[in-house]
């Protein structure tokens, strides 16, 4: 049964993907402020995306 966790660790990680695309496309752009905000992003959706499968691992188990 898809209970309330897992649709959300599910829905979590298609944003912190989305996150991730967007950290990924500002630092491909010129150097500056939008470049290190790029960075933080990726930062975030890596230390975002281990906690929402964990959230899916246990609802799933």
């Amino acid at each position: 049964m898809m209970t309330a966790p897992l649709w959300i660790g599910i829905a979590g990680t298609v944003f912190a993907l989305a996150f991730l695309g967007n950290g990924l496309r500002l630092v491909a752009g010129p150097a500056g402020h939008a470049a290190n905000a790029g960075r933080l992003h990726i930062v975030m959706a890596a230390m975002f995306l281990p906690i929402l499968w964990l959230v899916v691992l246990r609802a799933v188990l």
